[in-house]
């Protein structure tokens, strides 16, 4: 049996469309993708939990997100007022720092529905040079911890 183009395209599912009310957790959320993933996502009625090292540029999407239209970001969250907090942490921290980072992300909202891991580390070496954990600390290690 063949399937229609039209057919596709009406069962096709919108990426945002059932967001309303989520707890997103995105890391990298200071700049580039990751700042953008937090405005569409809050956009779409998620409650967002921002995760970076610079705090400063953090505070300053926070403060985008919570200005935000309020009608369009109505949700069960502890503080409704609230649409998105600042969490600051390097990625590339020890297992135990993370941990206490993620608790207090987790504490914002009560829990974390989403996550998007974003961040990353940069700098110019020769990839030879680098160890192991530090090139897959923060793919691997982030999720696990």
């Amino acid at each position: 049996m063949a399937v229609s183009s039209e057919q596709l395209a009406i069962n096709k599912p919108d990426p945002w469309q059932d967001l309303r009310g989520k707890i997103v957790m995105v890391t990298g959320a200071s700049s580039g993708i990751g700042w953008e993933f937090c405005i569409a996502l809050a956009k779409s009625g998620c409650r967002i939990i921002a995760i970076a090292r610079r705090m400063n540029r953090l505070k300053s999407l926070c403060d985008e997100i919570n200005n935000l239209d309020r009608q369009e970001n109505e949700g069960e969250a502890r503080n409704p007022r609230v649409l998105a907090v600042a969490v600051e942490l390097d990625v590339n921290a020890d297992g135990s720092t993370i941990k206490a980072s993620v608790r207090k992300a987790w504490e914002a909202f009560g829990h974390i529905d989403v996550l998007i891991n974003n961040a990353g580390i940069r700098g110019i070496q020769l990839m030879m040079s680098l160890n192991s954990c530090f090139c897959f600390s923060p793919i691997v290690l982030g999720v696990i911890v």
